[in-house]
């Protein structure tokens, strides 16, 4: 991170390591947690982040979900990271498989929480899809200021598999939080439409939804019906790791230590 032409004077406050050891600290309360940091597996021109093993990319690093067809091909990000889980689970003295699973995506790192979305919702009842063994492991879907340098699905916005989502036996909840860094930038008001489009999908369809809007570490009151113009710093796209209310993206049946 400290070599990012945009964010390298955050590395000290912001860094794998040092986010890791902030989300431990916040989860300190709750017994037997692993916490996995899974990296982008490319940057490109050293500023946009691709996770190319879960979302296919154009080449200027913007997620593409047109290949979502069909079970496979492009379709492949639960696949991979139950795979990625597995493995992680069996290098590490004492980790576990066997757990409920919450996933949180922040800032690009949504656009693959986006892909999960779209392919559980697309193919959750298919039996290709239900030898994953992941998908009746995962409790909670998290966006965390999600964006990317696209103007469509910086939050889902794709209608059909967020409709079909209900006739799961099980939904994950699903949990959206956000900063003006994103929703009130007025060179990307894409960013606050698919805020808003997302948040009515999930209210129309009947979701379990939970969403909010942070800045500077507090609640924020934010219109959907009169966007707002905010100028804020890249410190506040970062701050919502450390406010965001983490316990509502835990199982309820989790054991709080006294």
């Amino acid at each position: 991170m400290s070599a990012h032409p945009q964010f390298g004077g955050l590395a000290e406050n912001w860094s794998f390591e040092a986010v890791a050891s902030l989300l431990l600290n916040r989860l300190e309360v709750v017994s037997g947690v692993h916490l996995w940091i899974v990296r982008a597996s490319q940057w490109l021109l050293d500023t946009f982040a691709c996770y190319t093993n879960f979302v296919r990319y154009t080449g200027s690093g913007v997620p593409d979900y047109s290949g979502i067809h069909g079970v496979g091909g492009t379709s492949s990000a639960w696949r991979h990271l139950d795979a990625l889980l597995k493995n992680a689970a069996a290098a590490v003295d004492g980790a576990s498989f066997e757990l409920p699973c919450v996933i949180i995506g922040f800032s690009k790192g949504g656009s693959v929480v986006t892909q999960l979305l779209y392919e559980i919702g697309l193919f959750f009842d298919l039996p290709e899809f239900s030898d994953v063994r992941l998908t009746s492991q995962v409790v909670s879907l998290t966006w965390l200021d999600s964006g990317h340098n696209g103007v469509t699905h910086l939050w889902p916005t794709w209608t059909v598999p967020i409709a079909r989502l209900r006739r799961h036996p099980s939904p994950p909840k699903l949990l959206a939080f956000a900063t003006p860094y994103e929703l009130c930038d007025e060179n990307r008001p894409w960013n606050n439409r698919d805020f808003g489009t997302f948040i009515r999908l999930l209210k129309n369809f009947r979701l379990p939804y939970y969403f909010d809007t942070f800045y500077k570490g507090h609640h924020w009151d934010y219109s959907f019906e009169f966007p707002q113009t905010l100028r804020v710093g890249i410190d506040s796209h970062f701050e919502i790791l450390a406010c965001f209310p983490i316990h509502l993206c835990m199982p309820t049946s989790s054991t709080v230590l006294p």
